[in-house]
């Protein structure tokens, strides 16, 4: 199974379900504990995790919560997720995996 599901119908919705939103933010997580993302990396991953099965959270509620408009809260998201040199293979693909996910569910070019 990849983190990024086949989209059926076009919609987020069905390409991000339950299941990618559990698996998701489990990774995230595990990112974390490894020391793999930074704290704050972690909480703008988790809340774009979230968000992604509706398309991304509006410009107000990004402006409210981060301060930054939608191009560069992904920008920040997507440098989050960034390999590091001294991540193992194992972590490399599983950023990759969100990476990819993520610029996908948030219509990221």
């Amino acid at each position: 199974m990849t983190a990024v599901a086949t989209e059926t119908d076009g919609e987020p919705e069905e390409a991000f379900g339950t299941e990618w939103l559990r698996l998701a933010l489990r990774r995230c997580e595990l990112l974390a504990q490894m020391h793999s993302v930074s704290s704050d990396a972690r909480w703008m991953i988790s809340f774009a995790i979230q968000w992604a099965p509706f398309g991304g959270a509006s410009a107000a509620e990004l402006l409210e919560t981060f301060g930054v408009n939608r191009r560069r809260f992904m920008e920040l998201v997507l440098d989050g997720l960034a390999p590091k040199a001294t991540d193992i293979q194992k972590i490399r693909a599983m950023k990759g995996q969100l990476r990819t996910s993520l610029a996908q569910a948030w219509g990221v070019q």
